[in-house]
């Protein structure tokens, strides 16, 4: 399987839009309407966070699939991102059910503590093949004493009028509990990942070219609501180490104004640039 493609891809499928939302609910009253440099990074850091916390999701739905016998494009036998290290993983072939389990709490390689079940129940052996479905479940599964809920399910709808691979991504009552199990953030989001480019050279992923769409809602426990809709398609590059090189996504809140996300004009670089308020400042994405 070629690991550089999917990973990185499916990242994008599972975080970006429900986590702009997620951010942008979590935003507490002591930050200023008065955009600064300081309040704009510190959003920009509560969403890298949160996007942190459903990729690790799908890196490891992802890597699951590789080691235990669901074919992507060619199986693996190693854990390229070492996210199962201390999982026990378990594929049911008659029913279809890949079970990702960390006990009562195990430290992987990069320090986070994960316990629980990861759920992921598939429709087939080709990620890519048109019809192919995955959906990911939870039981009582936390990062971090995050708890993490909901369903998240990717469908490959084949290829669309313009001869492009696409998938659906559905997130329904995604939900994040803070360890104090108290605050909480919920979305539910609609998105459309289109492979623009790449498909014809499987082995290659640098000439890889993907464009992302969609909206998303969310609420949090303080009672405040949020939308994210990206009014321009998201585009992301395999020659760019799969990062965003332009898309803009504009993210609406109850109680704070709305908050605008670019990632430029095509250029690799990590740079994006936020403007609240009429006020842009550049911030760096991890």
């Amino acid at each position: 399987m070629k690991t550089r493609k999917l990973i990185p891809t499916t990242m994008i499928a599972a975080a970006l839009l429900s986590l702009s939302v997620m951010t942008s609910c979590k935003k507490d009253n002591s930050v200023s309407d008065n955009s600064t440099t300081e309040d704009v990074n510190a959003n920009a850091d509560r969403f890298q966070e949160s996007e942190g916390v459903s990729s690790d999701v799908d890196v490891i739905s992802d890597q699951a699939f590789e080691m235990h016998g669901v074919e992507m494009r060619n199986q693996s036998t190693s854990d390229a991102f070492g996210v199962l290290t201390c999982a026990t993983v378990t594929n049911d072939t008659v029913h279809q059910i890949i079970t990702v389990d960390f006990g009562t709490g195990c430290t992987g390689h990069n320090g986070h503590i994960r316990s629980g079940q990861i759920i992921i129940h598939y429709n087939g052996f080709n990620y890519f093949a048109p019809g192919f479905q995955r959906t990911v479940t939870f039981n009582n599964y936390k990062i971090d004493g995050r708890l993490i809920e909901g369903t998240r399910t990717i469908t490959n709808n084949g290829y669309n009028a313009a001869n492009h691979l696409n998938w659906s991504i559905s997130a329904q009552n995604m939900r994040v509990t803070r360890p104090n199990g108290i605050n909480w953030h919920q979305w539910n989001s609609e998105r459309v990942r289109e492979m623009l480019a790449g498909d014809s050279t499987l082995t290659d992923g640098t000439d890889d070219i993907y464009s992302i769409t969609g909206t998303a809602t969310g609420t949090n426990s303080n009672g405040n609501s949020c939308s994210a809709n990206i009014t321009t398609a998201l585009i992301k590059e395999g020659s760019c180490h799969f990062r965003f090189v332009s898309g803009i996504i504009e993210i609406t809140s109850s109680n704070h104004p709305t908050l605008t996300l670019d990632y430029g004009n095509g250029t690799c670089d990590d740079l994006a640039t936020v403007t609240r308020n009429g006020v842009t400042v550049t911030i760096h994405i991890h």
